[in-house]
C-alpha cells in the first residue's frame, strides 16, 4: 500500500515537466520529501573512448573488467565516466569516474546476505513482499548505501537505515 501511495506521487511530479526527469521520495525520520530533477544527458560511448586515467582509476577501485562505457553531461555542466563490468566474484559493478580520474561512486552487486539486518528492516518497511530483482551496495565518499532494484522502482537505505529514497526507474 505505501509503495502505491508513493508511486502514485512520484508519478504525479514527474508530469509536471514534460522533458526527461529523475523523480524521487524521500522519507526520512517521518517526513516525507518529493524531489524532481532534469536528468544529465547520456550517451554510451566505446571502451576506447574512455580516458586512460578514469580506466585506470575505475579498475583500481573495482577490480572489474568493463564491458559498456557511457558519459553525463550533468546540469552544472560536468562531465562525468559511468563505466560498467564484471568484479572477479562474477556480481556486476558500475564506477563513476570524473574526467580527471576521481571517483564519486563505486556501485557493487552484492548477494543479500551482505546486507546489514537494520537495512532489511528498514527495506522490509518499505515494500513488504514485493520482489527484489538485484541488489547493490554504493560506495559515495566513504559512506554505505544499500540499493534494491524492485520492477518499476529502486530504494536507497543509508546503512544506519535513517533515511530511505525511493527512484523511480526511466526506461
Amino acid at each position: 500500500l505505501k509503495i502505491l501511495a508513493i508511486s502514485g506521487m512520484v508519478g504525479f511530479a514527474s508530469i509536471l515537466d514534460p522533458g526527461e526527469v529523475r523523480s524521487q521520495v524521500s522519507i526520512e525520520k517521518d517526513h516525507l520529501l518529493i524531489a524532481q530533477n532534469l536528468a544529465g544527458i547520456e550517451r554510451e560511448i566505446p571502451l576506447e573512448e574512455v580516458p586512460i586515467s578514469v580506466m585506470t582509476s575505475a579498475e583500481t577501485v573495482s577490480g572489474a573488467q568493463f564491458n559498456l562505457a557511457r558519459t553525463e553531461l550533468r546540469a552544472d555542466g560536468s562531465l562525468i565516466y559511468k563505466i560498467r563490468g564484471e568484479n572477479q566474484q562474477g556480481f556486476e559493478v558500475e564506477v563513476q569516474v570524473t574526467s580527471t580520474g576521481n571517483i564519486l561512486q563505486l556501485d557493487e552487486q552484492i548477494d543479500s546476505s551482505a546486507v546489514p539486518e537494520t537495512v532489511i528492516k528498514a527495506l522490509q518497511k518499505w515494500i513488504e513482499d514485493a520482489p527484489v530483482i538485484s541488489t547493490w551496495r554504493s560506495t559515495r565518499l566513504g559512506e554505505f548505501v544499500y540499493q534494491f532494484v524492485i520492477e518499476d522502482f529502486w530504494l536507497e537505505v543509508t546503512e544506519d537505515a535513517s533515511k530511505v529514497t525511493i527512484y523511480r526507474r526511466l526506461r
